[in-house]
């Protein structure tokens, strides 16, 4: 059985939407820790291409979410504008 809630659709693509950006920076500092360790390890660089690749990890991590954040801005104002037409005829 199928429950037919109105706009159910675009609340699960929202909340797949935010409860993607944690994961998504977690995953993307864990890769900045893990390959400035393997390359430490390789090159006796302990611990600065660990700090190094961490920041990197954070970084795009940031970035992920400004383009997250932007595309979200951008579908809001869309579908206000296409509420405000709607509103107008």
């Amino acid at each position: 059985m199928k429950l037919k809630i109105p706009g159910s659709r675009k609340w699960f693509k929202q909340v797949t939407r935010y409860g993607t950006i944690g994961l998504e920076m977690g995953v993307c500092v864990f890769l900045g820790i893990l390959i400035g360790t393997t390359l430490d390890r390789h090159f006796h660089t302990n611990p600065w291409l660990t700090i190094l690749f961490t920041l990197f990890g954070l970084v795009a991590g940031f970035k992920n979410l400004f383009i997250l954040a932007r595309k979200l801005v951008e579908e809001q104002q869309e579908s206000d504008e296409e509420k405000d037409t709607d509103d107008r005829d």
